[in-house]
């Protein structure tokens, strides 16, 4: 199927064998890879409770039964398919030093990583208008959801906070909420993951960002512009970068741990940087945790 050019194949091939769980309970419609909320007899042994009258008797343990003389029905864990939307920040502090473009790629290669195990995968980004791509699945629904994503322009004056307000809106079930953003309105943006998060949502963030604005290594004086206000500042690098850089690695640390300690995954990911091993060891862990 030829695929908009978002994700190159080398990029979605590496990472083919892994699948991109859910750490905590979904609704589903189907029997699927995660765990749901509703007990059944489906795939996975799950606990034994006493028999009542109406059990299937397929289900009673025997065994059980000759060594205790009571009688135990077997209950499975019912696993169900899973709704995940990646919202992604195109606010105009993206267009920065491919920060946008590493975002669109990695939800390119995660919403594939969903639609090939069989789940849904939608998309949202808010500018002056929602852009949706509600949560389906199948392999038709990955071609529309990677030309939303190539379609997709940093530059709009609505921060993460209101796409994920948004969000909260649009999601009618717990599923899966995957948030692409450098994060710079992190206090709204974070009490918005949080609400999310007590909606019954599992929330992953990915932090976005390039490595210049993490040093301040851009060479001589320089004027910065800030480019969700359109400020102007002149800097000489040299003599502010010792304290820029603690004060952005106190505020990143401050991040991670706020995400961290509310049970929200948390991966940080710096344009120009390899991809794959970085989403690998990411996914490993998740499933290890699922």
């Amino acid at each position: 199927m030829s695929r908009p050019h978002v994700v190159t194949s080398l990029e979605l091939q590496s990472l083919r064998d892994l699948e991109l769980m859910t750490k905590s309970t979904v609704e589903g419609l189907r029997q699927g890879l995660h765990r749901s909320p509703f007990h059944g007899y489906s795939a996975e042994f799950s606990q034994y409770r006493h028999y009542r009258p109406g059990d299937d008797l397929k289900y009673v343990d025997w065994k059980a039964f000759a060594r205790t003389d009571r009688i135990y029905t077997r209950q499975f864990r019912e696993t169900t398919n899973v709704s995940a939307l990646f919202v992604i920040d195109i606010s105009k502090s993206m267009d920065f030093g491919s920060k946008f473009v590493l975002a669109r790629t990695v939800a390119a290669v995660l919403g594939t990583l969903v639609l090939d195990q069989g789940d849904a995968a939608g998309v949202l980004a808010v500018d002056d208008r929602a852009h949706l791509v509600p949560s389906r699945s199948g392999h038709h629904h990955l071609r529309v959801l990677l030309s939303e994503l190539a379609s997709l322009v940093p530059g709009g004056s609505a921060s993460i906070a209101e796409a994920l307000r948004r969000a909260a809106a649009i999601l009618k079930r717990r599923g899966l909420v995957v948030v692409l953003s450098d994060l710079y309105e992190d206090e709204e943006a974070i009490g918005q993951i949080r609400q999310l998060k007590r909606m019954g949502h599992d929330a992953i963030v990915i932090h976005t960002l390039a490595r210049a604005e993490m040093t301040l290594d851009v060479g001589g004086a320089a004027e910065f512009v800030d480019l969700e206000s359109g400020g102007r500042l002149t800097v000489q690098p040299s003599a502010a970068r010792e304290s820029y850089v603690a004060a952005f690695t106190e505020w990143l640390t401050g991040v991670e741990q706020q995400l961290r300690r509310d049970g929200i995954d948390y991966l940080r990911l710096i344009a120009g940087e390899p991809l794959e091993p970085a989403l690998r060891r990411f996914l490993i862990g998740r499933r290890g945790m699922s």
